[in-house]
Parts: structure tokens; C-alpha cells; sequence
């Protein structure tokens, strides 16, 4: 692709809603929502959340040793990625569902887990760092834009995130004081999105057999909705980086 077609690919992103089969999934649910967000409390994902990205060699879930400076095959690593993320993610949100209310909150953690992979897959695919207490606060960005759905905050997080980015596709450093209360305040909002949407849509879950088809599809989807957003997140960088 030309710097041309990746900037309309940015912004085609920047344009779509939440997908029409999410919303509906949701809505069929909701009546059981509050049922099943009450299964892992907020403050707990909070914990799992910031616990895996801190996690210290995360396998990677693609490997790969296309030249980074090649866009092509950086997206088509990206794509891999995302293919083999929600691969992942919609078998282990099959197994989940079909125990109901108690293993689909047990799948969180391995949501979120697979979730932050491919984040830091696809960063890597673009050539970028992943370390350090800045690159963790963009990765949270990018979590929490995929977990949106409301399309007014989505642009909001996205000019936020690009506005983090400098001409050379590095980041605006943030004073080591200040980087924790930014990590806990966009973990609380991923938080807050996982619990009273992603919950609401699992909460299908609550009935076997059935949950199982809603768990796999919801996990996938989420999945689709991380690659998406960190695509956009690391082309992004690149070009700055590549003006």
C-alpha cells in the first residue's frame, strides 16, 4: 500500500461504529447483563489488566522476520496477528461457555491476556518498542479504544492518541510521576468498558450450549476490535515516522 491508501485506511477506521451484529448480540443479552457483571468485579480486572501487560515475556502469538521497514508485510504480519488472535480467543470463549455464568468469568483474564499479545505483536510487526512505562500507557490507549462502544469517545481517544505521537513516530514523553495516575485512569475506563459492555454481551454465556456459540463470537470479535485499533495506533507512528 502507498501512504495514500493507508491514510484512507486510517481514516476509514476513524469512521466505523460499533458493528451492527455487536450491537445486536447486546441488546438480545442486556436483560441478563447485570446478572453476569457481577461475576469478576471491576477492581479485579483492573488487577488482571495491569498485572499481564506488565508481564515479563509474554509469547508472542505470530512469529515473524519480515523487514519492519516494508509496510506490506508489516500489515500482512498484522493481519496473521489478528487472525491467529481471534482464532485463540473465540476457542477459549467456545470452552467458556458452555459451563455458564462461572467459566465465562474465568475467560476474562484469558481475553485480556490474548488481547495484550496481539497489541504488542502488532507493534512489533510496525518495528516499535514495546518496554518501558510509556509504551505500556499506549498499549492501554489501544485497549481502550477497542473496547469502546461509543463512537464519540472512540474519536476522543484517537486524537488523544494521536496528538501523543511526535513527527519522528516516538512518543511524547510523560514525567515519571505522572505515568501511574494515566495508567490507573485508562485502566479504570478499560475496566469500566469491560464490565458493562463486554460483560453484557457474555451474558448469553448464562445459558449452555448457547453461550458457547455467543462466547466464541463475542471473544473473536473483540479480538478483530484490538487488531483494528492497534493497526490504526502503529500506522500511525509510522507515519509520522515515514513523512
Amino acid at each position: 500500500m502507498n501512504r495514500s491508501e493507508i491514510e484512507a485506511d486510517q481514516t476509514a477506521y476513524r469512521a466505523t461504529e460499533p458493528s451492527f451484529l455487536g450491537r445486536g448480540i447486546e441488546r438480545l443479552t442486556n436483560p441478563l447483563g447485570s446478572a453476569l457483571a457481577g461475576v469478576l468485579p471491576k477492581s479485579v480486572v483492573e488487577r488482571i489488566v495491569k498485572g499481564l501487560d506488565k508481564a515479563a515475556g509474554m509469547p508472542a502469538l505470530v512469529s515473524f522476520n519480515h523487514n519492519v521497514a516494508d509496510m506490506d508485510a508489516a500489515r500482512k504480519t498484522a493481519f496473521t496477528i489478528e487472525r491467529t488472535a481471534r482464532a485463540i480467543n473465540a476457542s477459549s470463549g467456545a470452552a467458556a461457555g458452555f459451563g455458564g455464568a462461572i467459566t465465562a468469568g474465568a475467560d476474562i483474564p484469558a481475553t485480556i491476556a490474548v488481547a495484550l499479545r496481539n497489541i504488542r505483536d502488532t507493534g512489533r510487526a510496525y518495528g516499535f518498542v514495546v518496554e518501558g512505562e510509556r509504551e505500556q500507557l499506549f498499549r492501554l490507549q489501544i485497549l481502550e479504544i477497542a473496547a469502546l462502544d461509543n463512537h464519540a469517545e472512540k474519536i476522543e481517544r484517537l486524537d488523544a492518541l494521536e496528538a501523543d505521537i511526535n513527527d519522528d513516530g516516538s512518543l511524547n514523553p510523560v514525567a515519571t510521576k505522572n505515568v501511574e495516575p494515566l495508567v490507573d485512569q485508562i485502566v479504570e475506563r478499560i475496566s469500566r468498558a469491560l464490565a458493562f459492555a463486554t460483560f453484557r454481551r457474555r451474558a448469553g454465556m448464562l445459558v449452555p450450549v448457547i453461550g458457547s456459540a455467543v462466547g466464541g463470537f463475542v471473544n473473536a470479535q473483540f479480538q478483530r476490535d484490538v487488531s483494528r485499533a492497534a493497526r490504526f495506533a502503529f500506522q500511525a507512528r509510522r507515519l509520522r515516522q515515514d513523512a
